[in-house]
């Protein structure tokens, strides 16, 4: 089983030496997230060689919301921004927007994107969120997230709603630190059940609810229970990136065991790949004698099969 722990991470691929190939091929990794530095030169020269490596490629993702997190260069309006324009000129702008960022995920042979991001907020949010939202409106949220992924559908790109349960008046940039809330709102779930059927991913985040758990969503049973039984959600649900600095107060080895036990299918990592080697070498062990971690793990390749492989 540990030989196809590769599966479960979404990892952003670096320099492609022929150490960092052989790593991603014999743990059978075959999901990558690419960043702007991985646009700058070419990709198609750097796609084909990951490809030429890897016996199988199945998610391609990137981080295109619009706005300032754009991972590939171009003229994309924020969530926010399109929220206003529709308010001035109906609809029919939003679906505008959304084809032309799945429209250029298509042309980079990418086929996941996390987003749309469906946290509340407005001009007031914090500078870490702000913008990025489409409004503090929870129904204003599903509509456009709808047409985000309607469109996305329409490329043959998978989506992912994100940051479950909402970071609404959240203070603190989980890239930084950890912050806490005491409760999730009904507003701030309603645009992850009204969309649950529909997204093909749930992204969590490094946020503690202290209702729920001591611990962050991302390494939580508690909320993903909340996300199976209470939402109903059957596809994948993956952690936001587990090098941020809202983690920093568990090691690397803790972080993915408990985002594993917990029952998240894909992790994210845009940490040095050298880190994950030392991390999944200290792990080999416990996921080899734990049948818990060995049952979850083929819970989650179980999903994760569900998802269409790309042809090399």
């Amino acid at each position: 089983m540990f030989t196809k722990i590769g599966k479960v991470f979404l990892v952003k691929p670096q320099v492609l030496s022929p150490e960092e190939l052989s790593f991603f091929r014999d743990l059978c990794f075959e999901n990558f997230i690419f960043f702007r530095e991985h646009f700058s030169e070419s990709f198609k020269d750097y796609l084909s060689k990951l490809s030429r490596y890897l016996k199988f490629l199945k998610l391609l993702a990137v981080d295109q919301e619009g706005g300032r997190v754009c991972r590939i260069e171009g003229d994309f309006d924020s969530p926010h921004e399109i929220a206003i324009e529709v308010r001035k000129k109906g609809p029919k702008i939003a679906y505008s927007w959304a084809e032309k960022i799945a429209k250029t995920l298509g042309d980079y042979s990418l086929n996941l994107n996390l987003a749309p991001v469906v946290d509340l907020g407005d001009e007031e949010t914090e500078s870490f969120i702000k913008y990025r939202t489409f409004s503090k409106d929870p129904k204003v949220v599903a509509e456009l997230a709808k047409v985000f992924i309607e469109i996305h559908k329409k490329w043959n790109i998978y989506t992912t709603l994100k940051h479950f349960p909402g970071l609404r008046d959240v203070k603190v940039d989980p890239h930084q630190d950890l912050p806490y809330k005491n409760r999730v709102s009904n507003e701030d779930l309603y645009p992850f059940e009204v969309l649950s059927d529909q997204a093909d991913f749930i992204m969590t985040t490094h946020l503690v609810i202290t209702e729920w758990d001591k611990k962050p969503v991302t390494l939580s049973e508690v909320a993903i229970n909340f996300l199976r039984k209470k939402l109903n959600f059957r596809k994948a649900i993956v952690t936001d990136d587990l090098s941020m600095g809202a983690l920093k107060s568990f090691e690397l080895p803790e972080r993915i065991v408990y985002a594993l036990a917990s029952g998240h299918n894909l992790l994210i990592y845009c940490g040095q790949i050298e880190e994950l080697v030392k991390a999944l070498e200290l792990l080999k062990p416990e996921i080899e004698k734990s049948q818990i971690l060995r049952e979850k793990l083929g819970e989650s390749l179980t999903i994760l099969e569900r998802y269409r492989t790309l042809k090399n």
